[in-house]
């Protein structure tokens, strides 16, 4: 062998022992409440803040719609998907959303209650009356729009848009647009 093509040799298996071994990223557990490094589309940090965020601008809303010694009944449905990543992940980003809204806003002591349209399913499918009804539905969806740079380097931008609708009006009462924004390299862009 010449030392040329020995070289070689070794230099493919050093780049192989690096990719193998000392480049990887070690796993670890990140304690809840700590915040995340940034990622490429959603992390629990992300839902955490949209769910926050929804929470606190409908809370500064709420007292518009407040009755006194009366809680006003909601129905949350869960959020559509709209972001060019498809699938189980990015449905499941739309659900956590909606369930972590639906969760908080059931323990939150403000003005509305949380409709359970599963358990008014049951009740009437067992013939029992339904003695509360909504009268409020809370839809959200989620949309992305990525542009990509001259460096190659992607912009992303996600928003997570709310509407608030009075049921017996049909008219929308309440809206937020919450945008998230991240710039990530083109090759961990989250676009399906």
């Amino acid at each position: 062998m010449t030392s040329r093509t020995m070289m070689m040799a070794a230099a493919v298996l050093a780049a192989c022992m690096a990719a193998t071994t000392g480049c990887t990223t070690p796993s670890r557990v990140i304690p809840t409440g700590a915040t995340a490094e940034v990622v490429a589309g959603f992390s629990q940090d992300d839902i955490d803040s949209v769910v926050n965020t929804i929470l606190q601008e409908l809370n500064k809303a709420s007292p518009r719609y407040a009755v006194p010694g009366k809680r006003r009944v909601v129905n949350v449905k869960d959020f559509t998907n709209d972001t060019l990543s498809r699938g189980i992940n990015a449905d499941f980003l739309a659900k956590s959303i909606g369930e972590g809204v639906r969760d908080n806003l059931t323990n939150m002591n403000g003005n509305f209650i949380v409709f359970n349209e599963r358990m008014a399913a049951n009740a009437a499918a067992a013939g029992q009356p339904i003695t509360v009804t909504p009268e409020f539905v809370l839809f959200g969806e989620i949309k992305q729009r990525n542009m990509r740079k001259d460096n190659g380097d992607v912009y992303q931008e996600f928003v997570v848009n709310v509407r608030l609708v009075d049921v017996k009006t049909n008219l929308e009462i309440w809206q937020k647009r919450i945008p998230l924004r991240k710039e990530v390299d083109g090759a961990n862009a989250m676009n399906g």
